[in-house]
């Protein structure tokens, strides 16, 4: 791909932004799961579909998802015409200004993704600790 593209590094660029914001958005969810037990993981059941942790938690889904969304609506992605869809929220909150910059550190979409997973995640340890307290 480096040999037979004209440019290969500003879509490369945009491919990791893109990507940024949903591993960010994951990881806010991730630590937030982390942070807020008190006991440790019971092994066994998180291999176990049928396990105190289920096969899916849905709530992690969902949250990853709506982060993702606004943490691609409030990063601008300028190294590729196709990335051009990305900072649909920077306008309609006032922020248009910051279409203008390719990156730019003030620009709120991967911490946002990540803080929105956070808090969201927070809001549910009553999840965790309801599957703390099941006996093994």
């Amino acid at each position: 791909m480096v040999w037979i593209a004209s440019s290969f590094i500003g879509p490369f660029q945009g491919f990791l932004i893109t990507l940024g914001v949903p591993i960010a958005a994951w990881c806010g969810v991730f630590l937030a799961d982390l942070l807020l037990r008190k006991r440790d993981y019971a092994e066994g059941d998180l291999y176990n579909p049928a396990g105190r942790y289920g096969s899916i938690n849905w709530v992690a889904v969902g949250t990853t998802v709506v982060a993702t969304f606004l943490g691609w609506g409030l990063v601008t992605n300028t190294f590729a015409a196709w990335l051009s869809w990305q900072g649909y929220l920077l306008d309609p909150l006032g922020l248009g200004a910051e279409r203008q910059r390719p990156v730019d550190i003030r620009q709120p979409g991967r911490a946002g993704g990540a803080v929105v997973g956070f808090l969201a995640s927070s809001l549910r340890a009553l999840q965790g600790r309801a599957q703390e307290s099941t006996p093994a």
